[in-house]
């Protein structure tokens, strides 16, 4: 299954990427919700990992919270209210479709202190939405995902900064992708909570960290969330068609709503702080699909889930082969073994399973401890090296692939 394009040439589907390399599939009886497969599984982790590196290298502290809560949460964040699709369940309860409600009831726990500020709460959170059974679509629309959720609360006099911190490390993400993603400004909705000078000083403070950051951002008009203005990230697909992944949000809303309040010298009263909504890959089920069709499902080495096939010519080399193998998995490089069939038909599979490196062991390469490094897809054809560098070679650049430069 592929799409076509405007010049009719076929691009990548990522459900049937999907299906192809074993990654996931979504059941009929679990409509909206995926089933990750052993593979597919290796590379929602690796991402999860990425992020939970990524938010303790900036300052974020990450929690998790539960997926029910009693309606008077949503209740008190204008949720029940204003948000389409919350899904209800028995007992009064709801299943949280974002968790910036309860990271509001975390603020709550204990009385805070300017000096706390800004608290960077970071989840990779569980969230469930009630979307119609026509508008889902693939990995890129589910009614069960998890997101790369955070929420920063600061003094009104730190989030110019936050929020340009923000815009930042979301360029510096995308970067290391390999996608370019573009902004656009939502502004005050018609259905909206909280006084008008409020979302003047919202849409001011956003305006301010986009001109800030030097970049550019169309504005949308009625397009904001409920509780605040966003600058929405979207990235194109294989079709050329937008989709909104990360987002960063200001709001003086929810902080009203739940009577935020922190401390400064002396315990005395010093205000109520800002609360920023930010995600930046967004839900990771989407940013996966758009990056699947990005990539042809070829990912990057620290990211796919079968990073080195080693194929040796022939039985005679098996031994050397298995232990290059041993070599690389005891570097954390994840490795098979490869013999059956002809060298030209393995290299092939290889390719078309989009495994990144082949390394291939003949009877020169055996005797000398080398291997003929090969990349999928790679200009430039491939190069001998002995063989513990080409471990090093690869373990390192799975390491900085694992990590934000």
């Amino acid at each position: 299954m592929v799409h076509q394009n405007a010049a009719e040439s076929p691009v990548p589907d990522h459900r049937a990427l999907g299906r192809e390399l074993g990654l996931f599939h979504i059941p009929p009886l679990a409509q909206g919700q995926v089933f990750w497969e052993p593979p597919g599984l290796i590379v929602l982790r690796e991402l999860e990992g990425f992020v939970s590196r990524l938010v303790g290298d900036h300052g974020y502290r990450e929690v998790r919270s539960p997926l029910l809560w009693r309606d008077e949460l949503w209740q008190r964040s204008g949720h029940a209210e204003k948000f389409d699709g919350l899904y209800r369940v028995d007992g009064g309860l709801a299943m949280k479709p974002v968790a910036c409600p309860a990271h509001c009831a975390y603020y709550l726990r204990r009385p805070r202190a300017l000096a706390e500020l800004p608290l960077r709460l970071a989840e990779l959170g569980c969230c469930h939405r009630n979307e119609q059974s026509g508008e889902l679509q693939g990995l890129l629309r589910l009614r069960g995902f998890v997101q790369d959720d955070a929420h920063i609360f600061a003094a009104p006099q730190q989030s110019a900064s936050e929020i340009a911190g923000c815009l930042r490390l979301a360029e510096a993400v995308y970067r290391h992708f390999g996608l370019v993603p573009d902004y656009e400004l939502s502004l005050r909705p018609a259905v909206r909570y909280g006084a008008d000078e409020l979302w003047d000083e919202a849409e001011a403070d956003l305006r301010g960290a986009i001109a800030e950051a030097g970049l550019a951002a169309a504005e949308q008009p009625g397009e904001g969330a409920f509780y605040g203005p966003k600058i929405d990230l979207h990235v194109r697909d294989a079709l050329g068609r937008r989709w909104q992944l990360g987002t960063i949000q200001i709001d003086y809303v929810l902080p009203e709503r739940f009577d935020l309040r922190y401390r400064g010298a002396g315990q005395t009263d010093a205000g109520r702080p800002v609360m920023i909504h930010r995600a930046l890959l967004g839900a990771l089920e989407r940013f996966l699909a758009v990056f699947l069709e990005h990539c042809d499902g070829l990912l990057p080495l620290w990211l796919s889930p079968a990073q080195v096939r080693v194929l040796p010519i022939g039985a005679s080399e098996r031994p050397a082969a298995d232990g290059l193998d041993r070599r690389l998995r005891d570097a954390g490089i994840r490795s098979a073994v490869v013999l059956d069939g002809p060298l030209a038909g393995r290299i092939r599979q290889a390719e078309a399973d989009r495994v990144p490196y082949q390394l291939i062991v003949g009877r020169r390469e055996a005797a000398d401890g080398r291997a003929v490094v090969r990349r999928s897809r790679a200009a430039g054809g491939q190069v001998v090296m002995n063989a513990v560098d080409a471990v090093h070679q690869l373990a390192g650049e799975a390491a900085a692939g694992r990590r934000l430069g």
